[in-house]
């Protein structure tokens, strides 16, 4: 049984209720405390009766009273206000750095929980509760993906934050960043981002009547144009206009090493997808506007054919001929995905930022009116019994898991809660 456990049954109140100081004075806990998430005492303006007279101030959570002294805690005046020291384990007294004694008190929790919160943290079944999921209610079940729901819409604000600061509140060109970050799907988001932050959007604005140039700029600046690996009349061509664009706004790439092709199929490769990117920009001429209509519910994205130019239709590198196909359209998962993960978050926290509340709500309802788009996780979500009613509950099911489940995270879940707790 672990500190964090320990600090989540304090918090909860999941313990034998006669709770009794190692000096013997009875303890009556009137409010637990809030959680602190940074440092200093882990539960903050605590009330609690000892001995009948009411005290508020800090609580203090370790496994053992020893660790008092091994954190120092007694050297440290951020602790002179803890008002009780809660142990799994008393072995002496607590004192603060004036010296005053803390009084110390062991939680006993029920057996019953314990062993559910082990057979939760210990197993290796694809979410620790798979085995009791299914008794939580819907009520509690909707309810938990709800928030969830918001909470990956908010994921996104600490970057959005950094690019504000970097960017000087240019929204414009903080939905290229992310955007680029999108058509990197995952394994080459970083890369992605990396060269939209070098690129501004403004010098693009200036060529999106010429897809060469577009190509140029991008493929320059994602640093395949420095050394190319293969080389051939067009990737030469490109070279000579990049490096003459590269001069002209002063320019600088990234590194060409940071891509990753291994394992990936040719069509997902980074540098069709970089044409691709270019031409959406060239499709919309640069103005994303029509990206985001919340009210047109996303069709004017859904009628782009976002393409290659004609060279990409013979190759998956620069340079390197394959054989010729018909087209290389960005498919209709991968448009999902994008609107999904980048221009719906990004919206939301947009109208957040502009106090758009309406726009906020208009978002969120988009998502529930939207079937679920299947993927792998959520049909293993259906397997184990929780199917996905709509895109929301699939975005909030997909946080889940990848938040959650997979970092064992059910103290702080709600479900978790439900199975330790209540059932």
């Amino acid at each position: 049984m672990n500190e964090v456990f320990l600090q989540y049954a304090w918090q909860h109140k999941i313990y034998h209720p006669e709770l009794v100081s190692s000096e013997g004075q009875t303890i009556e806990v009137i409010h637990p405390g809030i959680k602190n998430t940074d440092g200093g005492p882990d539960f903050f303006n605590a009330k609690i009766k000892i001995d009948g007279t009411l005290w508020a101030g800090n609580v203090e959570i370790h496994q053992n009273a020893d660790e008092w002294y091994q954190h120092q805690h007694h050297t440290d005046a951020a602790y002179n206000n803890v008002i009780l020291h809660v142990v799994k384990q008393s072995s002496k007294e607590t004192l603060n750095s004036n010296n005053r004694k803390i009084p110390v008190c062991e939680l006993k929790i029920n057996d019953n929980i314990r062993q559910k919160y082990q057979q939760l943290y210990f197993n290796d079944q694809w979410i620790a509760c798979e085995h009791a999921i299914k008794n939580v209610s819907s009520f509690e079940l909707n309810q938990w993906l709800d928030r969830l729901l918001i909470e990956r819409l908010e994921s996104k604000s600490q970057l959005i934050n950094e690019l504000l600061k970097s960017t000087k509140n240019d929204w414009d060109q903080i939905f290229f960043i992310l955007l680029s970050r999108s058509f990197g799907f995952g394994i080459n988001g970083l890369p992605f981002e990396m060269m939209a932050r070098q690129t501004p959007l403004n010098i693009l604005l200036k060529h999106t009547n010429s897809l060469f140039q577009l190509e140029a700029l991008l493929f320059g600046q994602a640093g395949f144009l420095t050394t190319p690996k293969y080389e051939d009349e067009y990737t030469l061509e490109l070279q000579k206009e990049y490096n003459f664009l590269k001069a002209k706004y002063q320019l600088s790439s990234i590194e060409q090493h940071l891509w990753k092709f291994l394992r990936l199929r040719p069509v997902n490769f980074p540098t069709v997808r970089i044409a691709q990117l270019a031409h959406l920009i060239y499709l919309t001429k640069g103005s994303f506007d029509q990206l985001l209509l919340v009210k047109e519910k996303f069709s004017s994205f859904n009628k782009l054919i976002i393409s290659t130019s004609d060279y990409w239709l013979s190759h998956y590198q620069l340079g390197h001929l394959s054989k010729k196909v018909s087209t290389k359209i960005l498919g209709k998962q991968s448009q999902h995905r994008i609107i999904y993960n980048t221009i719906v978050p990004y919206l939301f926290i947009y109208t957040a930022k502009h106090k758009q509340e309406d726009q906020k709500e208009k978002i969120i309802d988009y998502l529930y009116q939207q079937p679920t788009e299947k993927n792998k996780t959520i049909d293993k979500w259906a397997e184990i019994g929780i199917v996905s009613e709509s895109e929301a509950n699939a975005q909030a099911l997909i946080h889940l898991k990848n938040n959650y489940c997979d970092h064992k995270k059910c103290l702080n879940c709600h479900i978790g809660f439900q199975v330790l707790c209540k059932m």
